[in-house]
């Protein structure tokens, strides 16, 4: 596993950690970082990851919502919400990373750690974002 997938992953577990369990993310970041044993730049690109979702997270909400048809916001499982989110922020923030990377990476992350067709999903929303905030 690359050391950019164990950051996502450990971007995503502590971000769902915080928001599940109501405990600040530094502290599930903590636990998650004890228990996974990343590499020091594992580690900073995870921080910087879940920094940046927690930093824009309404303005991140806002452009997925937008983009989303037939679905409310709050219907979306918390593990996929939270794997878009990452996402997206990579998109704006993570210039350096390239769309497609980015997405296949989002798409794996999902099938390991939600539903069956959560690729999919999680495949067209960030299609759809990536034309709009990268121009694509």
């Amino acid at each position: 596993m690359s050391k950019r997938r164990k950051a996502r992953e450990i971007a995503l577990q502590t971000l769902y950690a915080s928001e599940i369990s109501g405990v600040g993310w530094e502290d599930t970041f903590g636990d998650t970082i004890e228990r996974r044993k990343p590499s020091g730049e594992a580690v900073e690109y995870a921080r910087r990851l879940v920094f940046r979702v927690i930093e824009s997270r309404n303005d991140l909400d806002g452009r997925i919502s937008g983009i989303l048809e037939n679905w409310e916001l709050e219907r979306v499982s918390v593990i996929d919400r939270t794997i878009l989110c990452i996402a997206l922020a990579e998109l704006l923030y993570f210039p350096r990373t390239p769309t497609k990377v980015i997405i296949n990476e989002a798409i794996e992350v999902a099938h390991r750690f939600s539903s069956r067709d959560a690729g999919r999903f999680v495949n067209g929303i960030l299609d759809r974002l990536a034309r709009e905030v990268r121009r694509v």
